[in-house]
């Protein structure tokens, strides 16, 4: 799944001669939603192409506590682990959709078990030539603000010590298209391995060429030596953005009871996200 999360520390005196350090990020993939601590985002993923001018963003807080967030655009690259780095500067081959875009409102404030929408426009259409644009809708939570003194002191208010807090935040990849796409994938250096201690591990790249950038999901199936096909992996939300053309994947096999991968072979099957057009597949014999 293609998104992004980050956090920022902040500190401040309390009453505990200790430092607590302890981040928990979960994520979550409900069919096209995701979800970071409290705040779950619907859809994932925006892409304007055709007629599209307006999309809209649920947001909703899961949370027990009123919560904050601010929204912008932010702009990444894409590594071969399938990792963001931000970037100000676009890469070669890469063109930053912001420019184009306008989202609204700006700041979201959500009470427990209450939603809300975010409206994302595609402005200054004129000015787009042919090829894919590419930003990420960020979404921040804003830290509580509560004054120091309200905090309750409690034994030896002389000792020192230091408090982390962290305030997440969390973005999804908006594209605009125009024209058509020449992109072909391709995928290739299929290896399994096998750990006994860790699991079994199936490895291969996805290649990516042309214009646009490709997104789909990923599924993994072993046929025995009794010729059985067994669904032995999948990963919902795999992309490789422009202008990337490469991506490395190793993703770990779930064994069926009573199966053993001797003999017989893989299939990595590369469809349409949430679809069943085919992208890309490959097969390994063992």
């Amino acid at each position: 799944m293609d998104f992004y999360l980050k956090g920022q520390h902040h500190y401040f005196k309390g009453n505990l001669l200790r430092l607590f350090f302890f981040i928990s990020i979960c994520t979550l993939s409900v069919n096209n939603a995701l979800a970071q601590g409290d705040l779950l985002v619907f859809p994932k993923r925006l892409v304007f192409e055709g007629r599209s001018k307006t999309e809209q963003i649920n947001l909703a807080n899961t949370g027990k506590e009123t919560s904050t967030y601010n929204v912008s655009f932010v702009e990444f690259r894409m590594n071969e682990a399938g990792g963001f780095e931000e970037i100000k500067e676009p890469d070669l081959g890469q063109q930053f959709a912001t420019p184009f875009l306008r989202v609204y409102p700006r700041q979201v404030t959500l009470a427990p078990n209450e939603s809300q929408t975010v409206k994302v426009q595609l402005v200054n259409t004129g000015e787009l030539e042919v090829g894919e644009y590419r930003s990420h809708l960020y979404f921040r939570a804003v830290k509580n603000t509560k004054p120091l003194g309200q905090e309750k002191m409690e034994g030896d208010t002389n000792a020192l010590s230091v408090k982390i807090e962290t305030v997440f935040g969390v973005s999804i990849a908006t594209i605009i298209r125009k024209g058509d796409s020449d992109t072909a994938v391709t995928i290739s250096a299929l290896e399994y391995e096998n750990k006994e201690d860790l699991g079994t591990f199936l490895h291969f790249n996805i290649n990516r060429i042309g214009n646009m950038s490709a997104y789909g999901d990923i599924t993994i199936s072993y046929m025995s030596t009794q010729d059985k096909w067994y669904e032995v992996g999948k990963i919902k939300g795999i992309g490789v953005y422009t202008p990337g053309t490469l991506r490395k994947n190793k993703i770990l096999l779930q064994k069926p009871a009573g199966v053993n991968f001797n003999g017989g072979k893989f299939k990595v099957v590369y469809t349409s996200n949430e679809g069943t057009e085919l992208i890309a597949e490959k097969e390994l014999d063992l």
